[in-house]
Parts: C-alpha cells; structure tokens; sequence
C-alpha cells in the first residue's frame, strides 16, 4: 500500500497522523483504510463480515438515465454502496469538501478516516461511483498499480469531463477488478468502466439508459470476472432492466427524476418472483434495497446537486437529504438543492 499509493493520499495520511496519533492513528491503520479496495479481494475471503456469517462479496448498484429516459432530459446519475453491517460506517457518514491545491474542488460521501473515496462529484459536475467485482482467475490481479478507490479520488480532483477521465483510466496500472460509473453533466455523458489488471471494457448508454451491479457485460471483458456470475449481482442487475429499459416490465423510463429514482433505489421486489422483501430486511440479496445498503445517493450532475439517505439501517427508508455542491464550495450563483429533502 505504502509503495503504490498515490503521493497525495500518503501525504494526506501523514498529516492525519501527525494531527491524531496521539489517539492512536497510525500510517498503517490509515493505509489500511485507503488501500481497502485492494486488500478486500485479495483477502475477502479470509475476512468475515460482522453479522453477516459470510465472506466480503461484492455488492452496490448503479443506474444514469438522461434525454428520452427522463422527465426533463437532464442527465441523472444514482448509487446504492452495499456491505455489510458495519457500525461505524453506518454510525458516521461524512459528506467530505475537498478544494485541493491548483485541483478540481470536489465532495466525496464517505466516513472517518476515508481519503479514497467510493461516490463523490466535483464542481464540473463528473459524478463517479466504484462497484466490486470478483476476477475470472489471479491473472486479473497485479501486485504493480494503483486502488481503484484511491484513484476514484484523483479522477474528481484531475478530471474536467467524462472524456478526461477515460483517458486516465485506459492509461493507468490497475491491480484488481473494479466498475466506475461515472456521470458527465457538462456534456450529458455517462458510461460504465469494467477493469482488471489485464483489460479495461466500457460501456456507453443505451436508450439514454446505463445501469451495473458486480458483473461484467462489455464483450472486452465480460470473460475476465468470476463465472458464473454472482446470483444477486444478476438479480439486481435484471431489476434495474425492468425499471429502467424502455420495455421493462416496471418501467419508469421517460419519467426518471430524483424523486423516481429514490423509488427505484427504495425497491424491494424480487425480479424473478416480484415478491417484495420486508422494509425490515437489510441483506437477503432478494432486491435492489436489501443487499446490504449502507449509502444511497442521487446525483444531478447537470445541476451539481445531490441527495443521500444514510445514518440508520434500513439506509433506503430515511429522508434522502438535499445538498448543492455550489453552495458547499462557496460558488457564486450556486444552485441549491431542490427539494430540499425527498422524503
């Protein structure tokens, strides 16, 4: 971790440690944090989840919608972080402003301790999300490269458009297997990143909709991650086909705005049965609101606003609170969020 961290996040971890070793952070504990992504798939199986009774698995969903597929033609950009029950990223989520030295100013939704961030947007409205995804083999790994969350931080404080930030990622080292989602409200831009140490696949919208879960689909990669594919992974990726193709079966396709997209992140029906698990159930893998959600997020990136549900489990059933980016930041003109809170 120590040796292929970026500079900024060793930097940053020393001037933590300098502010609160005293109470018992440590280079290490701070590398542990903000190398996670790595050290989770290469160790997630030795590695139980609290409560959980099984090993890390990858989790999270991710859907963009835009033109046709919304009720104003603005693009949208929405994320379900999913893990287990962990308290303290449940207990204390933090809503991170970041104005960098000659960087992007940037906000990141994460916790205590968290330099490498899994959701954030910067102030050119590119909106990035990161899902795991288990390799095909070890091949797809590389003991040479860069975490994928530490980089998901440098594409908000580098990159001024979806077009900048592909360019980082088909030019950069990475050692696991990973999905960024990422939503440019500038030019109305979405796409799907689906890496591995040995090839980088991408995929663009399709009907002005663009949806992952944990398995790959882009025919460069769709044979580098675990097969058969994760059964949950499936499941969710399935309901989001019906909630969001045009000829889904629930489809809120040409209606999608923040409030239908908190529904649809709130949904709790089976794809295969359409039974609908009980508000009450955290992670049975049986729908997109009961695999563990920890964050929900809404972006509007055209807008640079965004709305979150955190703080309590069941994280689906809590208020999605508003906040704007322009105001966090001090922008002149900012747009507040509207509504303030989609309840």
């Amino acid at each position: 971790a120590a040796s292929h961290s970026y500079p900024a996040v060793i930097e940053e971890c020393e001037g933590m440690v300098a502010a609160a070793g005293d109470v018992g952070w440590t280079m290490e504990l701070c590398l542990l944090v903000n190398f996670g992504d790595v050290l989770v798939e290469y160790l997630g199986e030795y590695l139980p989840v609290k409560g959980a009774g099984t090993a890390l698995a990858p989790g999270c969903s991710q859907l963009m919608a835009r033109g046709a597929a919304t009720a104003d033609g603005r693009l949208y950009h929405a994320r379900i972080l999913d893990w287990g029950d962990i308290d303290y990223l449940v207990e204390f989520p933090v809503i991170f402003v970041r104005e960098p030295d000659g960087l992007n100013p940037h906000v990141t939704v994460g916790f205590p301790g968290s330099l490498s961030p899994y959701t954030g947007m910067n102030w050119h409205g590119l909106s990035i999300g990161s899902n795991e995804s288990d390799p095909l083999d070890g091949d797809q790994h590389d003991l040479v490269g860069r975490s994928h969350v530490q980089m998901l931080g440098m594409l908000l404080a580098w990159a001024d458009s979806l077009d900048a930030a592909t360019s980082a990622v088909l030019g950069s080292d990475h050692m696991t297997v990973e999905q960024f989602g990422m939503a440019d409200g500038t030019a109305g831009e979405a796409a799907a990143f689906e890496m591995t140490a040995t090839a980088v696949g991408v995929r663009a919208p399709e009907d002005d909709v663009l949806w992952l879960t944990n398995h790959f689909v882009d025919e460069t990669t769709a044979g580098l991650d675990m097969e058969p594919a994760g059964a949950s992974s499936l499941l969710r990726f399935d309901r989001l086909s019906q909630l969001a193709a045009p000829d889904g079966v629930d489809t809120r396709y040409g209606e999608i705005d923040p409030e239908v997209l908190v529904e649809i992140l709130r949904d709790r029906v089976n794809p295969y049965t359409f039974e609908e698990s009980s508000i009450d159930d955290f992670d049975n893998d049986s729908s997109l609101a009961t695999n563990g959600a920890l964050y929900q997020i809404v972006f509007s990136p055209e807008e640079l606003v965004f709305w979150v549900a955190a703080g309590a489990i069941p994280v689906p059933q809590q208020p999605f609170v508003g906040f704007s980016v322009g105001e966090l930041l001090g922008m002149d003109g900012a747009v507040a969020a509207e509504p303030a809170i989609i309840e």
